[in-house]
């Protein structure tokens, strides 16, 4: 699944950001229907959206499809749409400024900008509305920051491991990564830099869900060949190790697959998965929870690394 997500927003950004699975499986699901008259067009039902909300950016990206009954491409025709959110706590609305994208397979469509920083804690109410005034709504609940148990790290024959919990995590994070932050001597004007380690499927590390909530366990020994690698340090080297941190990625509460598993043939089925009002589709949100920490210059030792106090 992390996979997917990580691949870039419809190619019109030049950052790192997730790809919501659904927006793809949307896609996917939308070129099959435009072979013939759309069967899924019903008298209540009036756009497809995908997107979501992140906390980390300023701004945000929505597809819009308008469902219609005649054969026709996305892109061949205007879409009659005013898209808008609205934070429920506040009244602050965002007009999202329509544009036309071209995909990687050469097909055209609606994406909708919005120039927002999401705030945790708050709900957000998307509305996408036709001329007649027919719309499909939805609404995200903004993840807040969980409490988060950083254990004491403990030394063995593997090196030096450290558990971090996050209690009220109840699902597998869309991401997880863990920084190392040393002293930059390499770019004038920057105090330190960071090499960042992703916890993903094909290392396993990423976590399980325990009895005190969502478990992630950093192995000092394997991250540091990654983290020397980064710094352009040889193997044998210990760098300066001012403080390092983790940071998780989590989706809203409504952001989960029917028993859990993201299965594409489940999810492509229309109306399997959708909190879309008056449409199909999906609209949720993302937020980064971060802990930053120090290791005592013992650890820091057993852990490869110089204390910067001895430098």
């Amino acid at each position: 699944m992390r996979g997917m997500l990580k691949q870039s927003l419809l190619g019109i950004m030049n950052r790192n950001v997730f790809v919501p699975l659904l927006l793809i499986f949307g896609l996917s699901f939308w070129t099959g229907c435009e072979e013939e008259v759309n069967p899924f067009v019903e008298e209540d039902r009036f756009f497809t959206v995908f997107g979501y909300l992140d906390t980390a950016v300023d701004v945000q990206y929505l597809r819009v499809i308008q469902l219609r009954t005649e054969f026709a491409t996305d892109g061949d025709v205007a879409i009659d749409a005013v898209v808008t959110t609205t934070e429920r706590e506040t009244g602050q609305v965002t007009i999202w400024q329509d544009s036309l994208i071209t995909f990687h397979d050469g097909t055209v469509g609606h994406v909708f900008v919005g120039r927002l920083r999401p705030i945790p804690g708050l709900h957000y109410v998307l509305d996408v509305t036709r001329s007649d005034g027919k719309r499909a709504t939805a609404t995200t609940l903004i993840p807040v920051l969980p409490r988060v148990i950083l254990s004491p790290p403990q030394a063995a024959f593997v090196g030096v491991t450290q558990k971090v919990v996050w209690p009220t995590v109840n699902f597998i994070p869309f991401k997880v990564e863990v920084w190392y932050r040393t002293i930059d001597t390499t770019t004038p004007g920057l105090p330190f830099r960071d090499a960042i380690v992703l916890y993903g499927d094909d290392s396993n590390r990423v976590g399980q869900q325990t009895n005190n909530g969502w478990e992630i366990l950093i192995r000092y020994a394997e991250d540091k060949k990654e983290v020397t690698r980064q710094w352009g340090f040889g193997e044998g080297d210990q760098p300066i190790l001012l403080s390092m941190g983790m940071r998780v990625t989590m989706s809203d509460d409504q952001w989960r697959p029917p028993d859990g598993v993201f299965n594409p043939e489940v999810l492509v089925q229309p109306g399997t998965f959708s909190n879309v009002d008056g449409g199909f589709g999906f609209f949720g949100s993302l937020n980064q929870y971060s802990l930053e920490w120090t290791l005592s210059p013992e650890v820091t030792t057993i852990a490869g690394y110089t204390n910067p106090g001895k430098r």
